[in-house]
């Protein structure tokens, strides 16, 4: 006789999580603003460097893999990322660039692309995310973060500088 399987726990927010999520947001912040003085066009391998640098983190994936599970069950936590993404991760790019709050326009207007363009960038490195470290699919689970730069950087590179 077959038994009922136990539901799974719901994901919880922690401040965890949301430390976690200001960690890469700081991060890629840093990044941001260290690809802008320098040569832009290396602004999408830095970015992706610094964002698969935090995932690799074995003692801050599973704050940022709680986050994205949060995110994908719940209202709360979908409109959590939401906020991180919109205020918080473009608040610091701001900060970092020209030492002021941004929001996701005044990015896009700083690097003279659509605001769409930002989002696009961000929707390839979270799907990398998912595939990678959610999922786990071959053959994107096993290539190194170097290998992952390499094929990634220039797409989004193309939705940052246009």
């Amino acid at each position: 006789m077959k038994t009922k399987e136990e539901p799974m726990p719901r994901p919880t927010k922690t401040a965890e999580n949301s430390d976690a999520l200001d960690e890469l947001g700081g991060a890629l912040a840093k990044a941001s603003a260290d690809s802008l003085s320098g040569p832009r066009e290396r602004l999408a391998e830095s970015l992706l460097q610094s964002a698969l640098t935090r995932w690799e983190d074995p003692q801050t994936r599973p704050k940022l893999l709680a986050s994205l599970a949060l995110a994908t069950t719940t209202e709360e936590g979908a409109e959590s990322l939401r906020e991180f993404l919109y205020s918080s991760l473009f608040a610091q790019v701001g900060i970092a660039l020209e030492d002021r709050p941004m929001d996701i326009t005044q990015v896009a207007e700083t690097l003279g692309v659509p605001a769409i363009n930002i989002n696009a960038a961000a929707a390839q490195v979270w799907g990398v995310v998912l595939y990678r470290y959610v999922l786990k699919m071959e053959p994107i689970a096993s290539a190194s973060a170097e290998e992952l730069v390499e094929l990634l950087s220039p797409t989004i590179q193309r939705y940052l500088i246009g």
